[in-house]
Formats: structure tokens, sequence, C-alpha cells
């Protein structure tokens, strides 16, 4: 087989218009190529740039969270202590108030506000008052109020739903 040869002067030659097609052709899908290359390429760039802010900001976050770990200052030392045993008084009162009649349903411990906001089950409103006179009874507790208290009919009988909350002292001997 022999390869026509191409030749643009002569235009009324047979078969010219094939090549000519086949040229355009070849060039755009050229074009096409080097267009697709270059989306690709600013894609790269983009994830480059996204991947470099992602590991700045994890870099960030390892300080962060490293920082406590060297900490020489002695402020730092004794802020993060008080951060660790601020809910001791708090875990102790609700240790010693078990009760196996008392089904803990809510627990909501906040440090700042020295509040516990809890909701519990029993099976009587009498069972339930004499839990919230126990508390109110304890050193450790500053203020204890009944918000809400609603009873239930079930299969297993009556049970009463009762919201409480608990303001704790800071030492459990009542001073602050």
């Amino acid at each position: 087989m022999k390869v026509q040869r191409f030749d643009l002067h002569q235009t009324h030659r047979a078969g010219q218009a094939a090549l000519t097609a086949s040229l355009v052709l070849a060039v755009a899908m050229l074009v096409a190529a080097v267009q697709y290359l270059d989306a690709l390429r600013g894609r790269g760039h983009a994830l480059d740039a996204r991947e470099a802010a992602i590991r700045r900001s994890e870099d960030a976050r390892r300080v962060i969270g490293n920082a406590h770990r060297g900490a020489a200052d002695a402020r730092a030392l004794e802020l993060m202590a008080k951060q660790r045993y601020a809910m001791e008084p708090a875990r102790d009162l609700m240790e010693r108030g078990w009760n196996p009649g008392i089904a803990l349903l809510l627990l909501d411990l906040a440090t700042d506000t020295r509040q516990i906001d809890m909701v519990f089950e029993s099976r009587s409103a009498q069972e339930a008052l004499a839990y919230v006179d126990w508390l109110e009874m304890q050193a450790a507790a500053e203020r204890v109020l009944v918000k809400r208290q609603t009873g239930k009919q079930g299969a297993a009988g009556s049970a009463v739903e009762t919201r409480v909350q608990v303001i704790w002292r800071t030492s459990p001997s009542g001073r602050q």
C-alpha cells in the first residue's frame, strides 16, 4: 500500500478532503489532550494545596495536644490538676448515693457551674422524694431542686420519672 502524498497546493486532487479532515481531527485531538492535561495539572495543584493545609492544621493540633506534656509552668500544672479533679465531689456524691430502687436515665455533669442534671426513675413518688431528701442532706450538695416529676403507667406497674438539679460544693466540708 502506498502512502498518499499530502499537498495543500494541489486543491483539486482526489482524496485530498479525507486527508485534510484527518489532519484537522488530529490537531483538534491534540488540543483537547493538552487542555485535559492542563485541567489535570490544575486539579493536582489544588489537591496538593489542600493536603498541605490539612497537614498544617494537623501539625497545629498535634502541637496543641502535646503542649501539656512538657509543661514546665507551675500555673499550667496547677490548672490542669484542677481540671482533672473538678468533678471529684460530684462523682463521689453520685457513687455514695447509689440506690437499687433508683434507675438513672440521664446524668449530666457540668464542672463550670458545679451542676448535676439527672433524670431517674423509681417505683413510687415517696421513693423518689426520699432519694432527693438524701441528696439534700449530704454535705457535698449545696442545693437540690426537683424540676419535674411525672408518673408513668406500664405493663410492669407504675413508675415515677423525676428530673433533679443538684449544685455541689467545691469542698465536701461545706466551705467554698
